[in-house]
């Protein structure tokens, strides 16, 4: 339960973040110094939040852990009520508590964490895989205006989805012996050097390369479309990404519950997002 309330936090303070990094590259065109100030603060909270992601995946399911994504869009809607002073309707108030309640049921049938078995070539396959089909993507609709900016913010998020995997993998004991330091002690040794072997890797190398090209990623969204159409897109991706990876990679099994908790966070999503734009459709984009 604790790693789930930790996700729901960290997840929380990156959209938020993602969103005041929008604001500050607005502000930035007329107060440069102030919206560059802002900009860094909010890029520094947002890598505070991976760290706190990878203490949860330590002792959770990155599946759970990761499904936990789309819950900080609801911590967002209502920064974005009281801070920006943003309106909420009635749809974004549904999906507000539908996202929170479902947050709890996958919260509450949590089950103890077990060591995970991991194949990491399956990880790499699936990792290459979604690059490869989103580059492409990028380059056909690179022209198409009205889906481009969602279709870089959804790899911003699949990479950003792939992070909780990669840290589950550097906090094992499979990453933990492939430390660059002290390779004849014990995997589980603890103090200083557990934290060395745990950053100290070739897998925690991965996932902060992941953490930084995701923002890197994000930024190019952000001057193709609105944020409240990047946001769902990044965070949707964020969300399956590392479920279906901790099933698949790790072998973890979702209660029947926890799947209806992630399908109820994917609803609360698309209530939390503008109405679908028929003309994406009628212009077949």
């Amino acid at each position: 339960m604790l790693s789930i309330l930790l996700a729901f936090f960290a997840y929380s303070l990156l959209n938020i973040s993602q969103a005041t990094q929008k604001l500050a590259l607005k502000i930035a065109k007329g107060k440069k110094l102030i919206g560059l100030c802002l900009w860094i603060f909010a890029t520094l909270c947002s890598s505070v939040s991976i760290f706190i992601v990878l203490y949860a995946v330590s002792i959770g399911n990155a599946s759970l852990v990761g499904a936990m994504a789309g819950s900080g869009l609801a911590s967002l809607a209502v920064f974005s009520h009281f801070v920006m002073k943003e309106k909420i309707g009635k749809k974004e108030i549904l999906g507000i508590f539908i996202i929170i309640s479902a947050s709890a049921i996958i919260g509450a049938l949590s089950p103890e964490s077990k060591p995970a078995t991991i194949f990491i070539e399956m990880l790499f396959t699936i990792l290459g895989i979604i690059t490869v089909l989103y580059v492409l993507a990028w380059i056909i609709f690179i022209k198409r205006v009205k889906i481009i900016g969602i279709i870089i913010g959804g790899f911003a998020g699949a990479l950003g989805g792939f992070i909780p995997l990669f840290q589950k993998v550097s906090t094992s004991d499979i990453g933990k012996a492939s430390s660059f330091f002290s390779e004849n002690t014990s995997p589980n040794e603890g103090g200083l050097l557990g934290l060395l072997r745990i950053f100290a890797n070739p897998y925690a190398l991965i996932w902060i390369v992941l953490s930084i090209v995701s923002i890197v990623v994000l930024q190019f969204s952000y001057k193709r479309d609105k944020a409240i159409r990047i946001i769902p897109s990044f965070s949707t991706n964020c969300l399956l990404v590392p479920v279906i990876g901790g099933v698949l990679c790790f072998q973890e099994q979702l209660h029947f519950g926890q799947w209806i908790g992630v399908g109820l966070i994917l609803v609360g999503l698309f209530l939390l997002t503008i109405k679908i734009n028929l003309v994406l459709v009628a212009n077949k984009i």
